[in-house]
């Protein structure tokens, strides 16, 4: 039992912080997905790379000040989707927004 508790902590204090970039997603393939649950679309596709590039240069300017744990669990379900920015970015706000305002339970 010792030694599993010893495993945990070590990795515990070797886990580097979480990456100091946005991570990288397939943008091109992500969109291409979008687009062809639409028939194939052009207009879906360039406005779907358009999107995710406005949300990606978005949280490049605000990366670093983002916690670790909110940064790897909205790229967990970021790439869930198939790598989307646009729903790391929602993911981060929605995240951001119920930390600062816990719920409370009234009888």
């Amino acid at each position: 039992m010792n030694a599993v508790f010893n495993a945990i902590i070590l990795l515990a204090i070797a886990s580097p912080a979480f990456a100091d970039a946005v991570p990288r997603y397939d943008v091109a393939g992500y969109c291409q997905t979008v687009s062809d649950v639409s028939g194939g679309s052009a207009m879906i596709y360039n406005g779907c790379v358009d999107m995710e590039q406005t949300a990606y240069n978005g949280l490049k300017a605000r990366w670093s000040a983002i916690p670790s744990r909110v940064q790897s669990y909205c790229d967990e379900v970021g790439r869930v989707s198939g790598g989307s920015y646009s729903i790391l970015e929602g993911c981060i706000a929605m995240e951001t927004e119920a930390a600062n305002g816990t719920s409370t339970f009234k009888y």
